[in-house]
């Protein structure tokens, strides 16, 4: 019933959107109250059968199926693919010193604050501390991007820092995630690096333009480049992942360069029909529907102060470094708060600690309980935080003037 599952998230998303949109909140928030609504059916309501005519039709709603991964998947490479087009290459010079000086900070604070927690208040081994840091670590800008795409603010100086922030984050992350669990080498994680910035400058001296053209001017197959376009960014993104960097960089970078190429004109509509009408709101009816109220009655309440810690180092983190490096304090204040949100690289941590063992089994399954809890209720804050922080005059007249 994989596809039945599809369908039902689609449409209950598309009308929880609906309400919040009239509630004068973002659309992205019924998503994620979407995925949290399934949660509670899959966790409590058993299914149901009908029998007609001899046959037995059966349905109990199940939101990790293959299709609704694929779609959930889909839609989070295509989000960061067209924030990547929508970037231009003189942003991200203009905010490349900020948007490291953000993620160091945003980075080193939140991995101390949690290494020191869990060694002084939770009283765990030095590894097991170190682990507990990292999770806390890396930004994932899915939820963010998209509220900046609805308000219009991803050039905005802030977006720009965040974007650019994010992409060095990912990085820092990776070296963060081989040097506390050993995934990778660090010489074969630095190799595996450069091997991608040099495919992506080859794609930009040349390539990428030919490819474009060919697709625009010479294939006579309906709807061609935006195929060609799509196929493009995601072997971009199975590329960064080889490498050890995540898909959704590889899909950022991929856009980046089709950005720069005449036919990105003609991709802008088509593009986001596709992505923002039915894969993206299955990403975020996704991220909802890891969220199960049991799981809270079983945890440590001592684990639970991760959540503001967290929260409290990734925006004072972030939001300083981009202070220190030049933004005025409310733009600071917006590149914290869009720095908050977690989920890939944390859920990933919290998962390989916890099936290597290198906590108790109880203790582990605490730590996936309050990682999830973070994610989810990073996703559902951030964009009602951010929606109040962008709404001045000053930041409405900055958009209009980098969108003429």
């Amino acid at each position: 019933m994989d596809l039945l599952d599809v369908a039902l998230a689609l449409i209950v998303s598309k009308l929880f959107g609906e309400l919040m949109i009239r509630l004068k909140q973002m659309a992205v928030l019924g998503e994620l109250f979407t995925g949290i609504l399934f949660a509670l059916v899959m966790t409590y309501f058993p299914g149901f059968s009908i029998t007609y005519f001899g046959h037995t039709f059966s349905y109990k709603v199940n939101l990790t199926g293959e299709a609704f991964e694929l779609f959930a998947n889909l839609g989070i490479i295509l989000l960061l693919f067209i924030a990547g087009m929508e970037t231009k290459i003189g942003d991200l010079k203009k905010s490349g010193k900020r948007g490291l000086s953000t993620a160091s900070l945003g980075v080193t604070l939140p991995f101390i604050l949690g290494t020191a927690f869990a060694v002084k208040i939770m009283h765990f081994e030095l590894k097991q501390s170190f682990v507990i840091g990292a999770i806390f670590t890396a930004t994932s800008v899915g939820v963010t991007v998209r509220a900046l795409m609805d308000l219009k603010q991803l050039r905005s100086e802030a977006g720009t820092t965040i974007i650019t922030a994010a992409v060095i984050d990912d990085i820092i992350g990776i070296l963060v995630l081989t040097f506390v669990l050993g995934t990778q080498t660090i010489s074969g994680l630095i190799v595996g690096f450069l091997f991608f910035v040099f495919i992506i400058f080859i794609l930009a001296a040349g390539p990428v333009q030919e490819y474009m053209k060919f697709a625009h001017e010479k294939m006579h197959s309906p709807y061609a480049l935006v195929a060609m376009a799509i196929g493009f960014g995601l072997l971009i993104a199975v590329l960064a992942r080889e490498v050890g960097l995540a898909p959704i960089t590889g899909a950022y970078f991929a856009g980046l360069l089709i950005g720069m190429t005449p036919e990105k004109k003609v991709l802008d509509t088509p593009l986001n029909y596709i992505a923002r009408s039915i894969f993206v709101p299955m990403f975020f009816v996704k991220v909802g529907t890891l969220f199960d109220f049991r799981m809270l009655t079983k945890v440590d309440v001592k684990f639970f102060w991760l959540i503001p810690l967290a929260f409290f180092g990734k925006f004072l983190g972030c939001g300083t470094g981009s202070l220190l490096s030049g933004l005025k304090l409310k733009d600071a204040v917006r590149v914290g708060v869009g720095m908050m949100p977690e989920m890939e690289v944390a859920l990933v941590i919290v998962t390989f600690a916890y099936g290597q063992n290198i906590f108790p089994q109880i203790v582990g399954s605490q730590l996936v309980s309050v990682t999830i809890t973070y994610v989810v209720l990073s996703a559902i804050l951030v964009p009602i935080l951010l929606r109040s922080l962008f709404k001045t005059p000053e930041s409405s007249r900055k958009v209009m003037k980098s969108e003429s």
